[in-house]
């Protein structure tokens, strides 16, 4: 995602990426963003002007990624970290059941406040190092989003016959008072 917007603080799309179970890459392209970007977040996004510029010609239109992913997910199950803003960023919907994101999987949260009750996401970096001994997303380093798809799917492969089982029980439960 880059800044767009008089002070860069709303985000837009400028890549987008998707890897298989394996960890292929099924897409990885940067997005012309249609709005003027004020701030490239290099640092975070890894996205350079000369990589969503008009010259580029290996970029693509927003809607043709969201057309492309959209034919990618369509019935699959979907694995990533914080999937919502990814989502929304496409403008693409998916049936919550066939979501799994790292970011929103309990084991993976970390308790706080003051009884430890409340649960928040944690770092996908964070969490590749604690949960995979790998590091990602290293300090000073762009980040890599075909890294982070990697990340997200080897971090779900690590949970996911204790995660489906959960989510079988939830299903067979109702949802309610289910552990």
């Amino acid at each position: 995602m880059v800044g767009v917007g008089t002070d860069g603080r709303k985000s837009a799309l400028a890549r987008a990426s998707a890897v298989d179970w394996d960890g292929r890459v099924l897409l990885d392209a940067f997005v012309r963003v249609p709005e003027r970007v004020t701030d490239f977040r290099t640092f975070v996004s890894g996205v350079r002007p000369r990589d969503i510029a008009a010259s580029n010609e290996s970029a693509i239109e927003h809607e043709e990624c969201r057309v492309q992913m959209g034919k990618l997910l369509k019935g699959k199950i979907i694995v990533g970290h914080a999937l919502k803003n990814d989502l929304s960023a496409l403008m693409l919907d998916h049936p919550k059941e066939d979501v799994r994101d790292t970011a929103r999987y309990k084991p993976f949260m970390r308790a706080t406040g003051r009884s430890g009750g409340k649960l928040r996401p944690r770092k996908l970096r964070d969490l590749v190092r604690e949960e995979l001994g790998r590091r990602i997303q290293g300090e000073g380093e762009a980040h890599d989003s075909v890294d982070d798809a990697r990340a997200s799917m080897d971090l779900f492969r690590s949970a996911r016959v204790r995660w489906e089982k959960e989510l079988t029980k939830k299903k067979k439960g109702g949802g309610r008072g289910m552990k």
